[in-house]
């Protein structure tokens, strides 16, 4: 499928983003910023590095644990459908020397949500045309949308694994979604089915 045909919608649903904002969604200008969607599906990436042995803990089981509770939430956009938002999960798990010790596995975890944003400012086309962006310029506003970050988990999990089992780890992916998951929903409070 042409890429560009998936970004054309996405791009137009970002331009009214700001409209959609002040129409519904509960909470402050910062928290609908962060989250505000109007409650529309969502992309994923998964990055897991794992050198620490925990062997369970693979992208294919994180990004099987992700897809499961986006689809849940019915906040989940399949591969090939246009979404201008995108959870970012992070995990890494390694190996620490400790000096006169015995090595450490250690375990970071983070979750980031990632929306198109407009850069109104740095739009030249905006800029020498004050007011809305017309159809025919969708095009050329394209190179002023970017991902930008606009939420992440207040605190990533950080922790020893100690050889333990996998599901320390898995429970601990298990709750930060759950959380991101909550304060998605809320934020976008009536727009989510």
């Amino acid at each position: 499928m042409n890429p560009v045909k998936l970004v054309i919608p996405a791009v137009a649903a970002a331009l009214l983003l700001p409209s959609l904002a002040e129409a519904q969604g509960p909470g402050s200008p910062q928290e609908r910023f962060a989250l505000f969607t109007s409650c529309g599906p969502m992309n994923m990436e998964v990055f897991v590095t794992n050198s620490g042995g925990a062997g369970g803990i693979t992208r294919e089981s994180v990004e099987a644990m992700t897809t499961s509770r986006l689809r849940e939430a019915r906040i989940y956009a399949q591969a090939d459908q246009p979404a201008w938002a995108l959870l970012r999960v992070t995990v890494f798990i390694g190996t620490q020397a400790v000096p006169g010790r015995a090595a450490q596995t250690v375990y970071i975890i983070r979750l980031r949500f990632m929306k198109l944003v407009y850069d109104q400012l740095s739009d030249p086309q905006l800029a020498a045309n004050p007011g809305r962006l017309s159809s025919d310029s969708l095009g050329a506003a394209l190179q002023w949308i970017h991902w930008a970050p606009t939420w992440e988990s207040p605190r990533p999990a950080i922790g020893f694994y100690g050889g333990r089992r996998d599901d320390v780890i898995t429970s601990k992916i298990g709750t930060m979604l759950e959380e991101f998951v909550t304060e998605y929903l809320r934020v976008n409070g009536d727009s989510c089915p």
